[in-house]
């Protein structure tokens, strides 16, 4: 049988593993640069003293802001991770083939198909975030906009690149 997968080795895995990790951490370096520095104002120009906003409200906690947000952390969420629900928010979505949410394989390999379509359509984004829904297909957020008109016309530009597009509201 020359089509069957070779079974991984534990150190296959392992090795797997170690290089996502590392891949997780060089991203978040990255981001370490939108972080405030201690004792650099969160307050941003324009905003008079006085008026309230996420970051002086976190100084006054003793906590420090999201670094993306800069809203101040929230109660903690699953995995004891800071988790403030967007409301109003709208994704813009591309839609690859059904998949069998059962069968491990056809579903990872579904995945590989959209993300390697929306690269070939000239889309990066920053963060595979995979949704799931009643549609059965792949879909991967490509971006999350405040108004439904700016996720429309975004949606537009990328079916013009070739992407199946959908909008939805941002789910909880």
């Amino acid at each position: 049988m020359s089509g069957a997968k070779k079974p991984e080795s534990a150190a296959d895995i392992a090795r797997r593993i170690q290089r996502m990790t590392l891949l997780v951490r060089s991203a978040a370096r990255s981001l370490m640069h939108l972080r405030p520095t201690h004792g650099q104002n969160a307050t941003p120009p324009g905003i008079p003293n006085g008026v309230s906003n996420g970051a002086t409200a976190a100084k006054s906690s003793g906590k420090r802001p999201s670094p993306y947000s800069g809203k101040p952390p929230g109660k903690p969420g699953p995995f004891g991770l800071d988790v403030e629900p967007k409301t109003g928010q709208w994704w813009v979505l591309a839609q690859g083939r059904a998949l069998d949410p059962e069968d491990f394989d056809s579903r990872e390999a579904a995945r590989a198909d959209l993300l390697a379509a929306v690269l070939r359509a000239g889309v990066l984004v920053p963060e595979n975030i995979w949704v799931w829904d009643e549609s059965g297909r792949a879909q991967l957020v490509l971006a999350t906009l405040p108004t439904e008109e700016r996720a429309w016309r975004v949606a537009e530009r990328l079916r013009q690149k070739g992407l199946a597009v959908i909008v939805r509201r941002e789910m909880p």
